[in-house]
């Protein structure tokens, strides 16, 4: 993979973006549905890396993904790191409205 990549994250629908010092931040008090974190893995092709802090990891040759855990285990938001033309696809896998009738893809410009 190379260095160069787009950020990306999928979101509650709604939910307040705010860039803060550490990067971006999200605000909501819906969650994400656990079935995302299972199809991103299968329809992306990532495979499990690790899970740290409340954080669990998957790579890919196209993406490395976050899923963001709350306290109560609840994914909060997913962060992506897009490498080459990945974003297309992204965008793509996103368009299932069945699957994002309550989250987002927010690309920040």
């Amino acid at each position: 993979m190379s260095n160069k990549y787009q950020a990306a994250f999928v979101i509650p629908v709604g939910a307040n973006k705010t860039l803060g010092e550490d990067g971006w931040e999200f605000e909501s008090s819906e969650r994400i549905s656990r079935d995302l974190e299972a199809y991103f893995a299968r329809t992306l092709e990532l495979d499990f890396v690790k899970e740290y802090s409340g954080i669990k990891e998957y790579a890919g040759a196209r993406f490395k993904m976050l899923i963001i855990f709350d306290d109560e285990k609840n994914i909060e938001n997913i962060f992506f790191q897009v490498f080459s033309e990945g974003l297309s696809v992204l965008s793509e896998a996103c368009l299932d409205k069945k699957k994002f009738s309550k989250a987002e893809l927010f690309i920040p410009g």
